[in-house]
């Protein structure tokens, strides 16, 4: 047996040694993995326009970086040092100060200086005497960034309209630009300038830095591309609006600096009328989410892959689903969800996110704000293969698997063939009971489905197809995900309705991740999908102002980037 004295020698220096780590490793800063970003787009640093320009406004994220009341500048000179935290750059031998405008205990935001070292390099920390981790960054000359107004670097730009000098109110679904109006967008990222960064930035185009803005991929000419006079770091494009210019209520935009570094994709109303803006991709929706109206939809899908990258051999996989929800949005200034918010026909867009989107990620704004609308039980799909109960996951929702095949296997389980089907609901104490027919059409065909399989992101992408339904919509969305450093993006574009090609511009791949030389490292697709069509009939639903079926025919194909 262990002599007592001896525990008490041996474990309680020990524990000593310990409680003083924890109390050290309690006060040091840590720089949390992946977490330095462009202060306004939020842009990945895995993908290509997640570097930090010269000059711009960067934040990062992590724990005990400063005050747990955080602390912001307000008079100039800006200083290196803010509540007891100072940041290091550092490439080599040489070390700049970046210039912090907020620090707090969990977030930073700051300056890149504009003399800050090109290239790969690291931030460090100082908080009270104790030093971080080192964080890798990615500096270079310009890779703008819009800010956004719900801060997530996605949806509706921080962007005024010009009336007056007097009068710019910030663009918005209530507050609509007209095709030939001047804008001011705001941003951070065009590039350094020859002034100290710590004082009144001078007014002027930034120097040596080409500008171009992009309204729903039309050029729009550019009156003003430098710092805002009130800020240092943050910087001001004014333009002024295409007239032929598409219109809707989340228009895509984008800067373009020096010919090839692209922002990231913000949105901005357009119309005939300063408080009205309508889109012509389910307009119905559309309606009801500015109206802050009771929305309900019961959709189908069959989704089928060609798997032809990182497999042995060539792999086809086929599934349907069906997903139901029913919801009442809030009435905001700023509406906007990825997955009904749509760019109009004949638009491209692009989002971007730290994470995994193929592998069940959401984006930012996806999840609705709002408790779902109780709409009973699980509903029944009768058509041609029978019927099926829609299993319900949670109140408010259905969503589930139908069935499916893989070609190698004999067996199929599909369900979800063309012809006619009955959607019926036994109400809730959201939605009322309904029962309403559609028709599931005969699927287009993805003619050069099988030959996309290399996709240069310096060339356009060419996406052709022939049949399916007279009446449906069709989109082109892609995916490029690099796993290594969990960055994703997805383009989507939306077709003219009755064209049967699309071709994606280049900027819109532009910010995809290049396909790993070992292709299990990245994931990569495209997919070309039926939105609308025949199969769109109204729910007829007490609690419901507008309720849709539909059902989306979805046809893709693993790719490998260059």
């Amino acid at each position: 047996m262990l002599d007592r004295s001896f525990l008490r020698r041996v474990l309680l220096p020990g524990a000593g040694f310990f409680l003083l780590f924890g109390i050290a490793s309690a006060q040091t800063p840590l720089i949390y993995s992946r977490s330095i970003y462009n202060a306004a787009s939020y842009t990945p640093a895995g993908l290509p326009g997640g570097g930090i320009a010269q000059g711009s406004l960067f934040s990062l994220f992590g724990t005990n970086l400063g005050p747990t009341a955080g602390v912001s500048v307000n008079a100039f000179p800006l200083q290196t040092t803010l509540g007891g935290t100072s940041i290091s750059i550092v490439q080599g031998a040489t070390t700049v100060a970046a210039i912090p405008v907020y620090v707090g205990a969990s977030q930073i935001n700051a300056i890149m200086p504009s003399n800050a070292p090109l290239g790969a390099a690291s931030v460090q920390i100082t908080y009270n005497g104790h030093r971080s981790n080192f964080a890798p960054v990615r500096i270079v000359t310009t890779s703008f960034g819009v800010y956004t107004a719900l801060g997530t670097g996605l949806g509706p730009a921080i962007v005024q309209n010009f009336i007056n000098a007097s009068t710019q109110p910030v663009n918005s679904t209530t507050a609509v630009a007209q095709p030939g109006q001047s804008a001011t967008l705001w941003g951070t990222g065009l590039g350094p300038i020859q002034a100290a960064d710590n004082i009144a930035p001078p007014v002027g185009n930034i120097p040596n830095i080409k500008v171009e803005v992009f309204v729903g991929g039309v050029s729009a000419p550019v009156l003003y591309s430098g710092r805002a006079p009130c800020c240092s770091g943050s910087d001001q494009v004014v333009f002024t609006i295409p007239t032929n210019a598409p219109t809707g209520c989340w228009v895509p935009i984008y800067v373009r600096t020096n010919g090839t570094a692209i922002s990231n994709f913000v949105t901005m109303a357009i119309g005939p009328g300063a408080s009205t803006c309508t889109t012509d991709v389910l307009p119905q929706i559309t309606a009801g989410f500015i109206g802050a109206k009771s929305i309900g939809q019961a959709f189908t899908m069959r989704a089928a892959t060609h798997h032809d990258v990182g497999v042995r051999s060539p792999i086809d996989t086929t599934a349907d689903y069906h997903v139901s929800f029913a919801f009442a949005p809030h009435d905001e200034t700023f509406l906007f969800n990825p997955a009904i918010s749509f760019p109009p026909s004949g638009t491209c867009t692009v989002y971007t996110h730290q994470g995994d989107l193929l592998g069940g990620d959401m984006l930012p704004s996806m999840e609705p704000t709002t408790m779902p609308l109780d709409m009973g039980a699980p509903f029944l799909l009768t058509g041609p293969n029978g019927t099926k109960t829609l299993t319900s996951t949670f109140t408010g929702a259905n969503a589930g698997y139908l069935g499916g095949a893989v070609s190698s296997l004999l067996s199929s389980t599909l369900f979800l063939d063309p012809g006619s089907y009955t959607v019926q609901g036994f109400g809730g104490l959201g939605v009322g009971p309904f029962t309403t027919n559609f028709t599931i059409p005969t699927p287009l065909n993805w003619t050069n489905r099988l030959t996309t399989t290399t996709v240069p992101r310096t060339q356009p992408l060419s996406v052709s197809w022939t049949g399916g339904d007279s009446g449906q919509v069709v989109a082109i969305v892609g995916f490029g995900e690099d796993l290594p450093t969990a960055s994703s993006a997805v383009f989507a574009c939306i077709a003219p309705k009755g064209a049967n090609s699309f071709t994606v511009p280049t900027d819109i791949l532009a910010n995809l991740p290049a396909t790993r030389p070992n292709p299990l490292q990245s994931k990569d697709i495209i997919y070309v999908l039926t939105l609308a069509g025949s199969s769109v009939e109204t729910i007829n639903a007490t609690g419901l102002d507008v309720g849709l079926t539909s059902f989306f025919s979805i046809l893709g194909k693993t790719v490998v980037l260059q």
